[in-house]
């Protein structure tokens, strides 16, 4: 029997680790923070047992470690550095699991790409599966049921975010089976619309509108020659959405009663989006502090708007704005958030500039959840708390990965 080298125990570890994302994803923010940490020490125990660390010299690597020094940098400004101080700081983890999930899909000398997106596509099958027998039955497969009605839970039981989780595995589960296994265009948008249904019926309109978004352009920029199947593919998934509001009373007023936008100033995430561009007037440029949001809300409220029911109620006192771009402008201000639009620009334009070279579609598939990701209209969670900035960073990394690839070792497309 071979012994296990030390070599070999940093390297399988670090590949064991970024295989179970998926599922550390569906086990709670303490499981997820375990996993992120231990990817980090791995990653940095399989470089210095190897003494490699020159493929980190590169621009990926510097852009990343500028956006984290740019939030280093708020904590000087911030109005309570002590509330932003671990955000500003764990942050690194997101640096080193982005480089791991890199470093894993290019420089290991065992292939483990193939095996670590396999384990990615197991997992989101069985939430899949889970998603209809919930859908059904009133209960998943454990036995949790939603607490709101409308949407569905899965796995996550009272935290009602499998739409995000769903989204962020969506494009991956689906380029993986393209890229390795079925390359017919039949199979791939018949899954499509399959996933398409059930983000539906999961009740989370943010998430579906931009899985339906990036489904659109995933398909009209890879098969660029079969739009009349794109469109009739579509055109059928309208009339199934249809079918179910019609039989489904909760669905219909979650996508139609709910969004009504007659009165659009009086919607909820309006109002979180006004209250962000308030704080920004009021601290331009370096914004109010990382994690300062809450508190600074609280004080708006009590002095600008204790008088209107709209803004003193629970929902309007959130912890942050439910929108990227409003959250990284209100509490990092101009400085932090042109870094941050720098920091996306580049990254996107390196991937576009990569996917003409050798349209790839799993590079493309990550880089259109990034480019989605940061839209400015959409609500979405927190660019810092631990759920979705995994789920954001895991797409980042592959797109950077396959952005890095050299064109020989990756399996293209004609």
């Amino acid at each position: 029997m071979k012994k296990l080298s030390l070599r070999d125990f940093f390297s399988d570890g670090l590949c064991i680790f970024i295989a179970l994302l998926p599922i550390s994803l569906l086990s709670g923010e303490l499981i997820i923070n375990i996993f992120t940490i231990l990817i980090s020490i791995f990653f940095i125990l399989e470089l210095s047992y190897k003494k490699k660390f020159d493929f980190l010299n590169d621009w990926s690597f510097y852009l990343i470690i500028f956006l984290w020094l740019t939030f280093l940098i708020n904590l000087i400004f911030s109005q309570d550095s002590s509330l932003g101080l671990f955000r500003s700081i764990g942050f690194l983890r997101f640096v080193l699991l982005v480089h791991a999930i890199k470093y894993i899909f290019l420089y290991r000398e065992k292939d483990y790409k193939k095996t670590i997106l396999n384990m990615w596509l197991i997992v989101f099958i069985v939430v899949n599966l889970d998603l209809v027998i919930e859908y059904f039955n009133g209960k998943n497969i454990l036995g949790f049921k939603s607490k709101l009605d409308g949407r569905l839970a899965s796995f996550l039981n009272d935290e009602l975010k499998i739409g995000g989780y769903y989204l962020g595995f969506t494009f991956i589960a689906i380029s993986t089976i393209y890229q390795f296994y079925n390359k017919k265009r039949l199979i791939f948008t018949t899954l499509l619309a399959i996933f398409l249904i059930i983000s539906f019926i999961i009740g989370e309109r943010s998430n579906f509108l931009k899985l339906f978004l990036i489904s659109i352009f995933l398909s009209f920029i890879f098969f660029n020659k079969s739009r009349i199947k794109i469109f009739s593919t579509i055109a059928l998934c309208f009339l199934i959405f249809l079918l179910i509001i019609f039989n489904d009373d909760k669905l219909k007023y979650r996508y139609v009663e709910q969004s009504n936008m007659n009165d659009i100033t009086n919607n909820i995430y309006f109002k979180h989006y006004e209250t962000a561009i308030l704080i920004f007037e009021k601290y331009p440029i370096f914004g109010v502090g990382i994690k300062n949001f809450r508190i600074e809300i609280r004080n708006l409220v009590n002095d600008k708007f204790k008088d209107d029911k709209n803004y003193n109620n629970r929902h309007i006192l959130t912890t942050h704005p439910h929108q990227i771009n409003f959250e990284l402008i209100a509490e990092t201000g101009l400085f932090g958030f042109l870094s941050y639009l720098i920091f996306m620009t580049i990254s996107l334009f390196k991937a576009y500039k990569s996917y003409i070279f050798n349209r790839n579609i799993l590079l493309l598939s990550t880089g259109l959840f990034c480019f989605i990701y940061i839209n400015p209209v959409l609500p979405s969670g927190s660019f810092f708390t631990t759920y979705a900035a995994t789920i954001f960073w895991i797409n980042y990394g592959i797109m950077l990965a396959f952005s890095n690839q050299k064109n020989e070792f990756i399996k293209t497309v004609k």
